[in-house]
């Protein structure tokens, strides 16, 4: 199974920079993506805002120019979850969760830490490490894709030392993402692959942090239910494909949709 997760930064602008074609070429299972910024019912009936072959799921924010969140997979899933059931958490369609037989593939799209949201986002990321633990009880297992804001390590930012204070890589964030990792049991699927290799997503405009060259961020990612962490074949964003100012992660899993993962 390959899944390909991206913070589009607006699916109409995507498309326009060729974001379709590039995903056809790719040959994925499942598509996440995250800040897509239009509504479904627009996009939904024309192809051109998807891959051939695959079912577009989405769940939209009330402000169609911000947040909206989409699932697109070529294998039906038994059932689609969208939202964490809060309207203040929900209101920028931030959660959307597809469930195949043993495993569900999350997109989803955080409040960003800096300092206007950071309030929701508080409140977002306790809801949503309530929700995290919950699943981690159930049988099947789980993948959550999406821009979570945070760069757990100094390799995860270019330029780290000048960040220590700069939200998404502050003690308190990098400790929360630490907390799904090693606390609650979930990995990080691109270091599965790479364990202490430089990679980055995330590559800001000058006025970010009041910096003149802030340099680039890890902050999208796959975290996987520490079960099948070592079914990650293979993993890699794709730094020569940028849409905005986001690059993919495509991520391959010896996992088959529709076949029991623990077979």
């Amino acid at each position: 199974m390959r899944i390909i997760s991206l913070r589009c930064n607006g699916l109409i602008s995507a498309v326009k920079q060729g974001l379709t074609e590039w995903l056809l070429s790719k040959d994925a299972d499942v598509i996440c993506l995250q800040d897509v910024r239009v509504r479904g019912n627009k996009v939904i009936d024309d192809e051109r805002f998807y891959p051939n072959g695959f079912s577009p799921f989405f769940f939209e924010g009330e402000d169609e120019g911000k947040g909206g969140v989409a699932i697109f997979t070529r294998h039906a899933p038994k059932a689609v979850m969208r939202g964490l059931g809060s309207y203040d958490l929900d209101r920028d369609g931030r959660y959307i969760q597809a469930d195949f037989d043993s495993v569900s593939i999350v997109s989803i799209l955080l409040p960003s830490p800096t300092s206007d949201e950071r309030k929701i986002r508080d409140a977002f990321i306790k809801s949503l490490e309530t929700w995290m633990r919950k699943v981690r009880k159930k049988r099947r297992h789980f993948i959550f894709c999406g821009d979570f804001g945070v760069a757990a390590r100094t390799l995860d930012v270019e330029k780290w030392h000048q960040h220590h204070e700069s939200p998404g890589f502050t003690k308190d964030d990098r400790h929360w993402l630490d907390s799904l990792l090693s606390g609650i049991g979930y990995a990080d699927a691109f270091r599965q692959v790479f364990i202490n290799e430089p990679a980055y997503s995330w590559f800001p405009e000058a006025e970010i942090f009041n910096m003149p060259n802030p340099g680039a961020w890890r902050t999208d990612l796959q975290l996987v239910s520490q079960e099948i962490s070592s079914r990650v074949l293979a993993a890699g964003y794709v730094t020569k494909r940028l849409f905005d100012d986001r690059v993919p992660l495509v991520v391959d899993y010896d996992i088959k949709l529709g076949i029991d993962s623990d077979s």
